[in-house]
């Protein structure tokens, strides 16, 4: 029972950073600045993260392709005004950017559904 709680708080408190980490790793990875005026999209990805949490706690895995088929749309509208890039070692399009920072808050957010998951009391007996 205390390891369930204590596995609890870990997961709540790798959700809560799991924001400012994703944000560092897109900006040493990309070029481009997004505005910082809004936080629209860090509010999206703790969203999103949340979505993916519940999802794989009440196993159901295949909800978890809805988040991802909702960001290739937006990928997609955005691929038509990407600009070229001559820094081939840094992520220049808005489009990879967006793209990028889903696929590290898919990450998280399963490994932290996964880690919640996880039921010590079954170990106990």
């Amino acid at each position: 029972m205390l390891m369930n709680i204590i596995l609890y708080f870990l997961c709540f408190i790798l959700y809560m950073y799991s924001g400012p980490f994703i944000k560092l790793i897109l900006v040493k990875m990309s070029t481009t600045r997004m505005p910082a005026s809004d936080h629209v999209g860090l509010l999206i990805g703790y969203l999103e993260r949340l979505l993916i949490i519940i999802f794989i706690l009440l196993k159901e895995y295949t909800a978890i392709g809805l988040i991802i088929a909702s960001k290739s749309i937006l990928r997609f509208n955005d691929m038509k005004q990407d600009p070229v890039t001559d820094i081939p070692e840094k992520v220049d399009k808005r489009s990879e950017y967006i793209l990028l920072g889903t696929m590290l808050s898919l990450t998280i957010g399963m490994l932290i559904g996964l880690l919640a998951s996880i039921d010590f009391s079954t170990l106990d007996k």
